[in-house]
């Protein structure tokens, strides 16, 4: 088994796998490839898979394709396992770990191009579940390439929690905290949504308005690319995942929705309410009302992870709420 790693740009490990990789392809395919990049535009990752000794056993690279291959198109590049070490299912452990970046970095598809010579690769990517696609790239008209995609699905994060536990404040600072590290997101303040006077006797705090909107706006936000969603909104319903996820579905399925609540004392709860700018009429109404989503919310544990808010600055909670949803 390997243990897989990342590192910078210029890792030299990575390097020298890199010049391996194209020695092997010069064999295959006869003849000299152009030289390439010491490194990539638009940068995600650079991966090595490390032996039980030690050895640099395994390389990938992902990077933003600079190629008309759909929004949000992450692109896999340099792939490579020493012929030592082949045979043990590392390219399989490498794609994971591959997949695993392009999810947490928002992207909607993983594309990647790799030539009729390299017949382990193509069972690889045809085991794994990757589709051929139109050529496209440097190589895309020479007839040896072979290009393939994977759709992912949409990940939400959804921060719950009773009025005032802080959902919209966190959601924003996590926003700024994802985009601090590239990845493609996009923040949903969805009580917006619900703003609409009169509602419907059917529908009096305009829920069902709320799956409609969201169910037409998804497809705008995953046509642009962003394959990540924080919605803060209180999840009162069991059947509200569920909804979430069919809302945001794409071609890849149902998207992936991971729920967690934030939590603070009632006190506190009631206290931030109280800053907010509102009528009197609706803080009345808040403060109680908090008190009994509170217990609602617990008893219904939808959520995943729970993260406390009591005290502490937005941006340090929503560090703990990424890192509580594995974002």
């Amino acid at each position: 088994m390997i243990s897989v790693r990342r590192v910078e740009p210029d890792d030299a490990d990575a390097h020298a796998l890199w010049d391996e990789q194209q020695a092997d392809l010069a064999l295959r395919y006869g003849s000299e490839l152009p030289e390439q990049p010491a490194r990539f535009a638009a940068p995600v990752a650079s991966l090595v898979g490390y032996a039980e000794d030690g050895e640099p056993a395994a390389s990938l690279v992902l990077r933003w394709s600079p190629y008309a291959t759909g929004p949000g198109a992450i692109e896999i590049k340099r792939l490579f396992v020493r012929p030592g070490h082949r045979g043990h299912g590392h390219s399989k452990v490498m794609m994971g770990a591959a997949e695993a970046v392009a999810r947490r970095a928002g992207a909607c598809r993983i594309v990647l191009e790799t030539g009729s010579e390299q017949p382990e690769a193509l069972a690889l990517y045809d085991r794994l579940g990757y589709s051929r696609i139109a050529p496209y790239g440097e190589y895309k008209d020479e007839p040896d390439s072979i290009c393939y995609g994977l759709d992912l699905p949409t990940r939400v994060l959804v921060l719950t929690g009773a009025l005032g536990a802080g959902k919209t404040t966190v959601a924003a600072a996590a926003h700024e905290l994802l985009a601090g590290r590239g990845a493609r997101t996009s923040h949903l303040d969805v009580d917006a949504l619900t703003q609409a006077y009169p509602a419907d006797a059917a529908d009096p705090v305009n829920r069902r308005l709320l799956w409609e909107a969201l169910g037409a706006l998804a497809p705008l936000y995953r046509a642009r690319g962003f394959g990540n969603v924080l919605v803060p909104i209180a999840m009162d319903d069991a059947g509200d995942p569920e909804r979430l996820a069919r809302a945001f579905s794409s071609h890849a399925g149902p998207a992936e929705v991971t729920i967690v609540r934030l939590t603070a004392p009632d006190d506190e709860r009631i206290a931030r309410l109280e800053r907010r700018e509102c009528s009197e009429r609706w803080l009345a109404w808040a403060r109680g009302r908090t008190v009994e989503m509170e217990g609602e919310l617990e008893a219904l544990a939808l959520e995943d992870a729970v993260v406390d808010s009591a005290g502490r600055a937005p941006a340090e909670v929503a560090a703990d709420v990424l890192d509580a949803a594995g974002w």
